[in-house]
C-alpha cells in the first residue's frame, strides 16, 4: 500500500488542452513545484514552446484518436482533462475514460461547468453525462464547476477611443461572480496534490464578489481611468454577428450560456476558491490591472458596430 501511494505521488501528472488557459497556468504551477507533468498538445506551436521550456514533456495528441490517447496516458498517475466545448466534447471524454482507466490512472480532475444538468440539450447535457461516466469508473474523480470567466470581460471590450470603452454583452441585468482561469488551476494544483478527500465530489467555483456587468464596467473603468460603459444587447444579435465572422459552432455555444445566464444558472456565491487553494479569488481590478494591455485594443468578440452592422 505504501509503494502504491508513493508511486502515485511521483507519477507523471497528465495535463489535456494544455496550451488553452487553464492548461498553460495548471502546467505552470504543478511545474514550480517540480512535479512532472506531460502536456498534451494538439499542435507543435509556439504555445507547446513556451511548456516545454517551463520542462514539461510535451506529446501531440488528438483526444478523438483513442490510439494517440492510449498511448498519451501511459505511466500517468493523475490528470487533468478539459476539452473545448462543441462537436467531440462526448467522444472525447470517452476515448479518455477508457485509456485512463485502461492505463491504471488514480485520480482525475475534470473540468466541468455550472449550471449543467439532464434536462437540457446543449452542453450543459454533455458535461452532465461526461461526469456521470467518470462517476462510473474506479478513478478517484473530482468535478470543478466553476461560473462565468473573467476573460469575457476581455473577449467582449471596445476601445472606443482613447479615454472611453465599452462592454457589450447579451447578458442583461443578472449578477455573477467572475472567476479567473488562474484561479481555477490552483485549485486544480491543490486537488492533484491530494485528490483522496475530492473523491466524487462537485465544486462549484466562484470569484471574489458577484457583480452585474454594469458594476462590472464600473470597476474596469476605475482601474483604466477612462470612461467605461456597459450596454446590454440580445442574444440573437450576438449570435448573429459571430455567425456572419464565420463562427457559427462558437456563436451557438455563447449564445446556449448567455441564456442559462439570463436565467440566473451562472450566478451564486461562495467561498470555495479560497477554502481549496488557499487563495483569495482575484477580483476584477486586479484583473484589469495584470492584463492591461489587452485593453488597449478590442476584444476577440468585441461586439462593435462594424460588426453588428454587417451582420
Amino acid at each position: 500500500m505504501t509503494e502504491k501511494k508513493e508511486s502515485m505521488d511521483s507519477g507523471v501528472i497528465l495535463v489535456t488542452g494544455a496550451t488553452g488557459k487553464s492548461g498553460t497556468e495548471t502546467v505552470r504551477l504543478l511545474r514550480e513545484r517540480g512535479l512532472p507533468v506531460r502536456a498534451i498538445v494538439r499542435t507543435m506551436d509556439d504555445r507547446a514552446e513556451r511548456l516545454r521550456e517551463r520542462g514539461a514533456e510535451i506529446v501531440q495528441c488528438d483526444l478523438l484518436n483513442f490510439a494517440d490517447v492510449r498511448m498519451a496516458t501511459t505511466d500517468v498517475a493523475k490528470a487533468y482533462f478539459s476539452y473545448p466545448p462543441g462537436p467531440g466534447y462526448i467522444e472525447a471524454a470517452v476515448n479518455f475514460i477508457q485509456a485512463v482507466t485502461d492505463a491504471g490512472v488514480h485520480a482525475v480532475v475534470e473540468m466541468s461547468q455550472i449550471g449543467v444538468r439532464p434536462d437540457t440539450t446543449h452542453i450543459g447535457l454533455q458535461h452532465w453525462i461526461v461526469e456521470r461516466m467518470f462517476d462510473r469508473t474506479p478513478l478517484v474523480v473530482t468535478h470543478l464547476r466553476p461560473t462565468l470567466f473573467m476573460n469575457w470581460v476581455e473577449n467582449f471590450w471596445i476601445r472606443i477611443s482613447a479615454d472611453k470603452g465599452i462592454l457589450r454583452l447579451p447578458l442583461g441585468s443578472v449578477r455573477h461572480a467572475p472567476i479567473t482561469m488562474e484561479d481555477v488551476a490552483r485549485v486544480i494544483e491543490a486537488i492533484l496534490l491530494n485528490p483522496e478527500p475530492h473523491d466524487r465530489e462537485i465544486y462549484e467555483l466562484f470569484g471574489a464578489q458577484e457583480l452585474d456587468w454594469y458594476a462590472i464596467a464600473a470597476k474596469v473603468q476605475a482601474e483604466l481611468g477612462i470612461e467605461v460603459r456597459y450596454e446590454p444587447i440580445e442574444i440573437w444579435t450576438m449570435l448573429a454577428a459571430l455567425t456572419a465572422l464565420g463562427r457559427p459552432d462558437r456563436a451557438h455555444h455563447l449564445a446556449m450560456v448567455s441564456q442559462d445566464y439570463r436565467d440566473g444558472f451562472y450566478s451564486g456565491f461562495n467561498n470555495m476558491v479560497e477554502q481549496l487553494s488557499g487563495f483569495k479569488p482575484t477580483t476584477v481590478e486586479e484583473y484589469v490591472a495584470a492584463n492591461r494591455d489587452a485593453f488597449d485594443t478590442n476584444g476577440e468578440l468585441a461586439m462593435t458596430d462594424v460588426r453588428l452592422n454587417a451582420a
